[in-house]
């Protein structure tokens, strides 16, 4: 295994140092995990084609072996895969798309926010970026050895740094991620000679909301630096103070602010918070965490991504994605559409007339009403069923997207959602209660991903978080890498808490104090 996942002793954190030497000693911890890991890594824009529709390496290794471990492994080892016929899951599929575009299908509630779909999107390519040389990815194509473990810590943004990786970071300010300028006169990632962002995964340029929120983390990074150098931090401790803050601030977003988002009602059923049964907050103490089913038994715990999150629970997202969007003053946005024109395609500079005002799709402003996504349900916009040629690699033949998740759930050997729901012993919807049909081609089980769709479309949760299977599979997954990464606030300092003036209090920091921070909203 590489430096980073070898275990290193939890920071002890004295309480008497000043916040200077806190940041100091972050610093140096962030350093001391890192070496020997720079030379030799390739990025994603080296290791493959960087689409979002790319097979991700090692994900079929479950369907040869559900016991193995490696980049990808089953959390439900001792349940069989669910494998009923192409033709009947393509079936399904196809109906799994809205009728038409009208707000009538969307989600209203308060508690969720269309910005968050594309916060997720972001945090999925953070957590499956590849970063093993690609000699050894060819050479290991199930990823049983060569592979760096799941983790989410901006390797994104960050790449392997600024001495191996120069490009991501500014020339005159190496400490600081490279920002500048477009041809169109709008703040923007570097491009190079095509219009493609020079970022670690192109991925996060496919979509111009998702680059526009990868410039503000990069953003904030870059303020993070100015506060360092302020706190008198050394020269060659900045960067790496910087990036140890950036990435506990934004880890503590995903299990305080996204997570709860859609895996709980606040103070009912939690999963994550003073009552939560997986992460528990305890004042003035680390928290308690809890995972039944998230348990690696390779013999190091290496952790790894389970398929139930990564080809299921996780793809609720794509039942939350808008046909279009408004995201400032200029009207409505497409999803996709053609080159050049007004809709969401990525690959090119931000438009003048398509930068983000944040206030549109996430709760910034209290006073706004940012927009609703869709309804967490088996139903997909309209626009997903004919994916353009950006998204999915040619001259792979399935463009629709419903189709190419349940196919996929199949082809890596996914358990039914029955067979799950009765392992966690929570209420068991039968195919009636779900509104397949009576096919006997269904065995009386269905597809994971369809049940954790359906489940959460069913009351009592009406689309809008996801019920007892996919709340507790996400839960337990992106808890369970957190707890594993040796460059986590939870592994290092279990106890810490966002403080000000970063956070605007202590024990609170959300997606929307991330961009108020960094100047982006």
């Amino acid at each position: 295994m590489d430096s980073q996942d070898r275990p290193v002793e939890p920071n002890s954190h004295d309480r008497r140092f000043s916040r200077r030497g806190f940041l100091a000693g972050a610093a140096a911890l962030s350093a001391g995990a890192m070496v020997g890991r720079q030379a030799g890594v390739a990025h994603a824009a080296e290791a493959g084609s960087g689409l979002h529709g790319a097979q991700l390496r090692g994900m079929f290794l479950t369907s040869k072996n559900r016991l193995a471990e490696g980049r990808f492994g089953t959390m439900f080892k001792r349940l069989p895969a669910y494998a009923p016929s192409d033709d009947l899951l393509t079936g399904l599929a196809k109906t799994m798309v809205e009728p038409d575009t009208g707000d009538s299908f969307l989600n209203t509630s308060p508690r969720l926010f269309a910005g968050f779909t594309f916060i997720g999107q972001f945090i999925d390519h953070d957590i499956t970026l590849d970063t093993t040389p690609l000699a050894l990815q060819q050479a290991d194509p199930d990823a049983t050895v060569n592979f760096r473990t799941p983790r989410y810590d901006l390797d994104v943004l960050y790449g392997r740094g600024p001495v191996n990786e120069p490009q991501f970071y500014d020339p005159g300010d190496p400490a600081k991620l490279r920002l500048t300028p477009n041809v169109n006169g709008v703040l923007d990632m570097a491009r190079d000679s095509n219009g493609k962002a020079v970022i670690p995964d192109r991925r996060n340029d496919e979509n111009l909301i998702i680059v526009q929120l990868h410039k503000a983390v990069a953003q904030f990074h870059n303020k993070i630096v100015d506060y360092a150098r302020a706190q008198g931090i050394r020269p060659e401790w900045v960067f790496e103070t910087a990036r140890r803050l950036t990435r506990w601030h934004y880890q503590w977003a995903v299990v305080h602010d996204f997570l709860p988002r859609f895996i709980q009602t606040p103070g009912v059923d939690e999963l994550v918070g003073p009552n939560g049964t997986v992460y528990k907050e305890v004042a003035g103490k680390p928290p308690v965490i809890n995972l039944t089913y998230y348990k690696p038994t390779n013999r190091e715990g290496r952790p790894f991504m389970p398929v139930e999150f990564a080809v299921a629970a996780y793809r609720f997202g794509h039942s939350l994605i808008r046909p279009f969007y408004v995201i400032n003053g200029s009207g409505i946005v497409d999803v996709f559409g053609p080159d050049g024109q007004r809709n969401l395609n990525g690959g090119r500079p931000i438009p003048s007339d398509l930068v983000i005002d944040w206030k549109n799709i996430l709760p910034v402003d209290p006073t706004f009403p940012a927009r609703p996504p869709r309804k967490i349900d088996t139903k997909l916009s309209i626009p997903l069923s004919t994916l353009p040629g950006s998204a999915v690699p040619p001259p792979d033949p399935t463009t629709h997207l419903a189709v190419r998740n349940t196919l996929r759930g199949k082809h890596v050997g996914l358990p039914s959602g029955q067979q799950v729901a009765r392992a966690m012993r929570v209420n068991v919807l039968s195919n009636a209660t779900l509104g397949l049909s009576n096919d006997p081609g269904w065995g009386g089980e269905a597809p994971l991903w369809f049940y954790i769709l359906k489940e959460a479309e069913l009351p009592p949760y009406k689309g809008e978080r996801l019920g007892p299977v996919g709340g507790r599979i996400m839960a337990e997954t992106l808890v369970g890498l957190l707890q594993r990464d040796p460059n986590s606030y939870l592994y290092l300092d279990a106890a810490w808490k966002p403080a000000p003036p970063i956070a605007p209090t202590t024990g609170k920091f959300e997606f929307v104090d991330l961009l108020k921070y960094a100047g982006a909203a």
